[in-house]
């Protein structure tokens, strides 16, 4: 059962001033879920994709507790993927609604041209390092026709940093939760420990911490897995009663999970240890052998998953690296 007890079309209350609509979405994680919040001004936390399916259990859902979209002020975005932000225009041209996110959400959600050459460059050159066959580049161009599908360009108005007020929402506190996607945003309600959590917490899967290119050509990458498990134990530190995912149900026992999501992470690492023990391996071919049954149709996440495993892994000094012909070879 969903936050909305998976009824589409129908918003439920699921705390004080927060109702959840469950939108369909055409990927394999099935529904997200976007909270309209009372308070001040009129808000929607996400939108859900740009689909026919999604706009009608977006407006169908506002209907059921006496909303329509022209009546919303505000979108605050958790993160710039295509399921939470894609018909984010469309709301913003019915409504004249305000953006609220992370200034990281900006260039996808804009879908800025220099950032998105960037972007391709950034992953040429790491599938390259990661010894990713040529033949399968082609997911690079994948990624831009998923979001012209299923998004389209829109606008960030203001920027949200690590622990201020949400605007107009004076009982709502923003944290910088970065992992799944470097602009990814919870939202706490202190006074009654109610924390929505987007992609960061999730009942039934573990988020995948993506790899994503720096914030500007001359940065190194972000070590996502890094950010995600500290993300996760700033939180894990937190009195929170309830966590209200952007998939799925409800999370009651935070801490709890988050430690087995700790401790699954670490197992995850010690396998990858043992994988280079008969010798040298390119991160395409540690993630083979990790996501065997995986790693061809879904190449950016568990290539991801697996340069993250490797990033922890040489911080602590626990395997070694070596190039060769723009090619990175690790070893124990």
């Amino acid at each position: 059962m969903t936050a909305n007890d998976g009824k589409q079309g129908i918003a439920t209350q699921v705390a004080p001033d927060i109702f959840c609509l469950e939108i369909p979405t055409p990927f394999d994680v099935g529904a997200v879920n976007v909270y309209l919040l009372k308070g001040e001004r009129l808000t929607l936390v996400d939108v859900g994709p740009l689909t026919d399916d999604a706009w009608t259990a977006l407006t169908e859902g506002l209907e059921s507790i006496g909303v329509s979209v022209q009546d919303i002020d505000q979108v605050i975005l958790t993160h710039h993927h295509v399921d939470h932000c894609g018909q984010l225009e469309k709301v913003r041209e019915r409504s004249g609604a305000k953006t609220f996110a992370h200034p990281q959400a900006t260039p996808y959600v804009q879908q800025d041209e220099q950032f998105m050459t960037f972007h391709d460059e950034f992953f040429e050159e790491l599938y390259i390092q990661s010894g990713v066959p040529e033949e399968m580049m082609v997911i690079i161009s994948k990624f831009h026709k998923l979001m012209k599908k299923f998004s389209a360009p829109s606008q960030i108005d203001f920027h949200l940093k690590h622990e201020q007020k949400v605007p107009y929402l004076e009982d709502w506190q923003v944290l910088y939760t970065p992992g799944h996607s470097q602009s990814h945003l919870s939202l706490y309600r202190a006074k009654d420990h109610v924390m929505i959590g987007g992609d960061h917490i999730i009942k039934r899967i573990s988020s995948n911490a993506f790899i994503e290119p720096p914030r500007n050509r001359t940065s190194t990458r972000p070590l996502t897995l890094i950010q995600y498990r500290t993300a996760l134990q700033m939180c894990a530190d937190m009195e929170i009663e309830q966590v209200l995912s952007g998939h799925g149900e409800p999370v009651y026992n935070h801490r709890e999970l988050i430690l087995a999501r700790l401790q699954k992470n670490w197992e995850r690492t010690d396998t990858l240890r043992r994988l280079l023990a008969d010798g040298e391996k390119t991160a395409f071919e540690l993630n083979a052998l990790l996501f065997p049954d995986l790693y061809q149709k879904e190449l950016p996440l568990t290539l991801s998953e697996t340069l993250g495993h490797i990033d922890l892994l040489v911080i602590l000094h626990q395997i070694e690296v070596r190039e060769q012909d723009r090619v990175l070879y690790y070893h124990l």
